[in-house]
C-alpha cells in the first residue's frame, strides 16, 4: 500500500466494506449470437441494438458472422463465434463500416428488424476450415 492510502484509511470514520450491488435497471435480452442464429442467412442484414439504448435510430447493422461449429448445443443452436457490423447512431454511420461488434457475448441485445433475405444459406468463401467454422 502507498503511504498516502494508509493515511487516508487510518482517518476513515466509516467501516471499509464493499459497496452493495445495485438492482439491475434493464431486464431481458439475450446475447447476440442466439438472437441471430434462427434468422435467415443466420442474421446477416439484421438490425440489433442494446436494451439500454433508448433511441430506435441507434443500431448495429450486421454484415458478417462467423459461428464456431464445435460449440453446438443440444437444441442445434450455436452460441460462440464472432460478429461484424456497422454502427449507426441517429441514422448516421459512425466509425469504419464492417468492424467487430463489441460485447456480442454479453446479454441484453434485442432485434429491431429482421434481414430482408429469408434464405438460410451460408456463404462459403475464403480459406476457412469447414469443419470448425461457418462464415456468413
Amino acid at each position: 500500500m502507498f503511504a498516502a492510502t494508509r493515511r487516508l484509511l487510518g482517518k476513515a470514520k466509516r467501516p471499509l466494506t464493499k459497496p452493495r450491488r445495485g438492482i439491475p435497471r434493464f431486464e431481458g435480452g439475450s446475447s447476440l449470437l442466439p438472437i441471430l442464429f434462427p434468422l435467415g442467412r443466420y442474421g446477416v442484414g439484421a438490425k440489433v441494438n442494446r436494451v439500454t439504448w433508448n433511441s430506435p435510430n441507434c443500431y448495429w447493422l450486421i454484415t458478417k458472422i462467423k459461428y464456431n461449429k464445435r460449440a453446438i448445443r443440444d437444441d442445434g443452436s450455436i452460441h460462440r463465434g464472432k460478429v461484424w457490423g456497422s454502427l449507426y447512431w441517429r441514422d448516421k454511420l459512425v466509425g469504419t463500416p464492417d468492424r467487430k461488434v463489441p460485447g456480442h457475448c454479453k446479454p441484453r441485445w434485442q432485434l429491431l428488424e429482421e434481414p430482408t433475405d429469408p434464405t438460410r444459406q451460408p456463404l462459403e468463401k475464403g480459406r476457412l476450415h469447414r469443419k470448425y467454422f461457418l462464415q456468413v
